[in-house]
């Protein structure tokens, strides 16, 4: 499987859990919203860019990805 596929991958999997923190109230469905928009824009972005606004969204509660491992996916 190349680059792009494990990547779509990892996003999909990104917004299921994203979906069940909604469902448990840990956020919200704007913020899901703003999350899924930040995702589709997510090549205008330089990492630390796209780490700071993705902070910002999940009020650090996505401090638990290992991002070096999604930046190096991403090349």
């Amino acid at each position: 499987m190349g680059l792009f596929e494990d990547l779509e991958r990892v996003k999909l999997r990104f917004i299921s859990v994203c979906e069940d923190m909604v469902g448990r109230g840990q956020l919200s469905e704007s913020e899901f919203q703003q999350v899924l928009e930040l995702l589709d824009k997510m090549d205008d972005y330089d990492d630390r860019q796209f780490l700071e606004e993705l902070g910002e969204i999940s009020k650090g509660m996505t401090d638990f990805i290992d991002w070096k491992a999604m930046a190096k996916a991403r090349r």
